[in-house]
């Protein structure tokens, strides 16, 4: 058996709304992109910011209303409000992925891929 880590979902140009840098971390989603993305909390995600290049790790919670992300914690010094990111989940499998890709407005409305920029 040869396991691989594939892409499960990325959530592509969700606007951060939100920066907590005297936090313990984490990426903090609304609810409703939490259960249309499938992903749960406490999930590890990759973060790719449009804006400056930054990558990093981290993990998922879930916010108190429905447009909020917020970069938690020491990544805060990777992002800005109003930059514009990907939230991706890898997985480790053997089994075959059809990966989910999201697409968002600069409100964090879900979107057609052609509506987004």
């Amino acid at each position: 058996m040869i396991l691989r880590s594939v892409m499960s979902v990325k959530l592509h140009g969700l606007c951060v709304t939100r920066c907590e840098l005297l936090y313990s971390g984490s990426i903090t989603l609304p609810s409703l992109i939490i259960k249309s993305a499938q992903l749960s909390y406490g999930d590890m995600v990759s973060i790719y910011n449009f804006n400056n290049g930054a990558r990093y790790d981290t993990y998922v919670i879930e916010g108190t209303d429905d447009n909020t992300v917020g970069i938690n914690g020491p990544s805060a010094r990777l992002c800005y409000k109003g930059d514009r990111i990907v939230v991706a989940q890898y997985v480790v499998t053997d089994e075959k992925i059809n990966p989910r890709v999201l697409f968002f407005d600069d409100q964090n409305r879900e979107v057609e891929f052609e509506s987004v920029f």
